[in-house]
């Protein structure tokens, strides 16, 4: 028998372990590690405290970091899809980890930035890799796939969060820096040992090749398999253009929240050690919604998930303004964190239903160069509107506004012209 034509027996029936499963626990621990980002605004009030710089000044770090981001993560796609995850996943590792070590050396705000650069070019790993690679092993199943890869980004500000505030407070944060380093280069370079591209590199197939059935869900993954996008050809679609909105609107509220909800709680009377944990409870409740809302999606479809995460987001963020104790804090963070996991798997599934696996590297970096322009202006939107006026009540309202245009346009979504109903 060709063996050709025992492979496709062997994955008419689904395979006892699917090495596709591993691929996405790597890709969980790769995102986790960007939850060191987010916790910039842990490190507010000790860089206050020695340097004297503003909120804004401090949150144009993260900025600064976000528009690294935006202009290499494209770079970083292509070179993905030429030289394979596992080379750029052990060279994000080294960028990651020597750039967060040497922060514990700064002394001046461009030490800042330098450091926070070097760390960004190893961003990708955690990012835009991790939710094209994961598609690439899944047809059936890839909503829950894609909601545990994306789960790492959640879990990131829940591990996080309250490991730098214990080695802040413990060992000051020069030496958090330093241990923040080791931990990033260490989980990337072990993530990046078990990284394969392509079921095909094995001698698989994508789960669920041989056995979509049709459904709301699996309509979508249906109609996306009729064309293989190039880059070019992708952003000249409609679909392109929405979803690239799309997302630069619910990054704005998102980087916007996990920048300035520590310094907010703690202005609003939020004790600092609460306030970080709160943090981290969102990465933590968002897991739930992460997987829930990929799960969900293959039922539903992708588009009808996004829409209602989105429309709720929006309502959710309208009563941030009035926390005014630990209590009111967690009740916002329970529900927020939720509803802010539960729409992170939509987009990128979204993207490479409509637009294959032949480019989903560059072109799904490209997406994240598009939704990092969103997170600058978060970032610099909240420090700037709280020196302004000294409170985050505008800032918080626009957040509010961005969830809801988004879930607007996401009514209006369609498959690009080339995937046929």
């Amino acid at each position: 028998m060709p063996i050709t034509s025992k492979i496709s027996n062997h994955t008419k029936k689904d395979p006892k372990f699917f090495y596709g499963w591993v691929i996405a626990v790597c890709c969980f621990f790769g995102a986790q590690t960007y939850g060191f980002f987010f916790s910039l605004g842990i490190f507010f009030k000790p860089l206050q405290q020695e340097f004297g710089w503003g909120t804004g000044v401090l949150s144009s770090i993260h900025s600064f970091h976000v528009a690294i981001l935006v202009i290499s993560l494209p770079l970083l796609g292509r070179m993905t899809d030429k030289y394979g995850a596992k080379r750029i996943f052990g060279i994000s590792a080294l960028f990651m980890g020597v750039g967060f070590f040497l922060c514990g050396m700064a002394d001046k705000l461009w030490h800042f930035y330098l450091f926070y650069l070097i760390a960004s070019l190893g961003v990708g790993a955690t990012t835009a890799i991790p939710t094209a690679i994961v598609q690439k092993w899944f047809i059936k199943k890839k909503g829950l796939a894609l909601g545990i890869a994306a789960s790492g980004i959640g879990a990131g500000p829940l591990i996080a969060a309250p490991t730098a505030d214990f080695l802040i407070s413990s060992y000051g944060w020069r030496n958090a820096y330093f241990v923040i380093g080791g931990l990033t280069w260490l989980i990337l370079t072990l993530a990046s040992l078990a990284m394969v591209d392509r079921p095909e590199d094995m001698g698989l197939q994508p789960l669920g090749k041989d056995e979509i059935q049709l459904s709301a869900a699996n309509e979508e993954k249906d109609n996306s398999c009729k064309k293989e996008w190039t880059t070019n050809e992708a952003m000249k679609t409609r679909a392109f253009l929405i979803l690239g909105l799309i997302w630069l609107l619910c990054a704005l509220p998102i980087h916007l929240i996990m920048i300035h909800i520590v310094p907010f709680a703690v202005n609003a009377g939020v004790p600092q050690t609460v306030a970080a944990t709160g943090l981290g409870f969102i990465g933590g409740i968002s897991i739930v919604g992460r997987l829930s809302g990929g799960a969900i999606s293959d039922v539903i479809g992708l588009k009808k998930a996004l829409i209602f995460a989105t429309f709720i987001s929006a309502f959710v963020m309208t009563g941030l303004p009035f926390v005014n104790s630990s209590r009111t804090f967690f009740i916002f963070v329970i529900i927020y964190g939720y509803f802010y996991g539960a729409r992170v798997p939509q987009i990128p599934g979204l993207i490479g239903n409509y637009f294959g696996n032949k480019n989903l590297n560059e072109i799904m970096g490209i997406f994240w160069s598009i939704a990092g322009i969103g997170a600058i202006i978060g970032a610099l939107t909240g420090g700037v509107v709280f020196d302004i006026t000294g409170s985050y009540l505008i800032a918080f309202l626009l957040a509010s506004g961005c969830f809801g245009t988004a879930g607007i346009l996401a009514i209006f979504l369609k498959p690009p012209r080339g995937v046929t109903n």
